[in-house]
């Protein structure tokens, strides 16, 4: 079917239950597991209790079938990746290996399985992820399986919190909801993931006469606020630069594609956010860093004091080897070694740095780089829109989080979508 055909099919409930139930069973499993994992989310503390939660059980499961479901024959493979990302991956395998042999640990090994998953889902998707049909299906699932965080998330805020954790005063203070999950993850990433979502199918329908309400201007409005109020309550300061990037993205995509009155709603909305945030949401959230850049703090409180942390470690890695520092800190067999590669970085950056050294970090910078430059060339704006903002979202939170490591159901997404670099025939 021609790429403008498929980009003209409207979706209904009947028509993605047909869609859902003719997909093969090599990619109908992963969709099952996107409606799942919300709930097997809410299940991570059980660990605290049993030694494992049903979460690391899913995760482990996903990694071998997604990695059998790979090797195995049939479904077309399509397009090329630099070979710049073969080597940061084949480095960053063999960093984890050289660190489980020195650690011999259960836990190691969790935590190897876990950072390598990421990379299983992308070689996965690369392979069963082939259509816009399919994408759009995706999509729809994502939408379908945030139904019910972002359900939880509204009980808490217009009800009663399910646990209450208070930031610091630091911070910004005030309550920080996460509900049956970890982390407040286990909500933005459906939030900002669910929006990304919701904006691609907007702007496929922007120049339709004929369309559902939700795609317009009240429509738009309430998804609007349900995305801010969410992001708001939930006090993450990369959230909210991550948030406002993407509205910016969004704007500047549909000002061709709506009338001018619909532009005037939309500038109106955007000053109005922008106000708001500066003046109710920036000098709280970002007193620490205010602070560094006024001098009136150390630089190390930068970052709710990540800074610090890169600092102290990077003090190791200082002393290791120029092979380590080439090549990546397991090869320096040292105790250090499994934190420096694990999630205490808080950053992804750091962390892809001390697990591959300058080389493999140089290599998946370069990967980056052909992602964004890849995410101008679709001709459908909207698959242009969900390149450009996927590649935001992991950029950004990169800076202070961990997209591809600990941000539940956005690392899925974000792999899906990153799957499509160089996969130009589907456009």
């Amino acid at each position: 079917m021609a790429t403008g055909a498929i980009s003209n099919i409207i979706w209904d409930w009947k028509l993605y239950k047909q869609w859902f139930r003719t997909r093969n069973n090599g990619f109908k499993w992963m969709l099952i597991v996107i409606l799942a994992f919300p709930f097997f989310a809410s299940t991570w503390e059980m660990k605290e209790t049993t030694g494992f939660s049903p979460l690391q059980v899913l995760g482990l499961l996903v990694f071998i079938f997604g990695f059998l479901s790979f090797v195995r024959k049939g479904s077309t493979r399509t397009g090329t990746i630099t070979f710049t990302f073969y080597i940061f991956l084949f480095l960053f395998i063999l960093n984890h290996l050289m660190v489980f042999g020195y650690e011999q640990s259960f836990s190691q090994f969790g935590n190897s399985v876990r950072a390598v998953l990421p990379f299983v889902l992308f070689f996965y998707f690369r392979k069963y992820l082939n259509t816009i049909v399919d994408i759009e299906g995706f999509l729809i699932t994502f939408l379908v399986a945030s139904v019910f965080p972002i359900a939880t998330l509204y009980y808490e805020i217009l009800f009663d919190p399910i646990k209450e954790v208070y930031n610091t005063e630091s911070r910004g203070g005030g309550l920080r909801l996460s509900g049956f999950y970890a982390d407040l993850f286990g909500y933005m990433s459906h939030l900002i993931c669910g929006f990304v979502c919701y904006c691609y199918f907007y702007i496929k329908n922007g120049s339709r006469k004929t369309k559902h309400w939700i795609f317009g201007n009240f429509g738009f409005l309430v998804v609007l606020l349900i995305f801010l109020i969410g992001v708001y309550n939930l006090r993450h300061q990369a959230s909210w630069a991550v948030a406002i990037c993407l509205l910016i993205v969004f704007v500047s995509f549909i000002r061709k594609k709506v009338s001018l009155l619909q532009l005037v709603v939309f500038f109106v909305i955007m000053v109005g956010v922008g106000i708001y945030f500066y003046f109710e949401v920036f000098e709280v959230l970002y007193a620490k860093d205010i602070n560094v850049v006024e001098g009136k703090a150390d630089d190390t409180r930068a970052l709710n004091g990540r800074v610090w942390i890169w600092k102290r470690y990077f003090a190791y890695w200082e002393d290791f080897s120029v092979i380590s520092q080439l090549m990546g800190s397991g090869f320096a067999q040292h105790p250090k070694s499994r934190i420096m590669m694990g999630g205490g970085m808080h950053n992804d950056y750091v962390r892809f740095f001390f697990s591959t050294g300058i080389v493999g970090i140089l290599c998946y910078i370069y990967f980056l780089i052909t992602v964004l430059r890849d995410s101008f060339k679709p001709v459908l704006i909207e698959f242009k829109f969900l390149l450009l903002a996927t590649f935001i979202i992991v950029v950004m939170y990169s800076i202070s989080s961990l997209p591809l490591l600990a941000s539940g159901a956005m690392m899925y997404f974000i792999t899906a979508i990153f799957a499509q670099t160089k996969k130009r025939g589907i456009w």
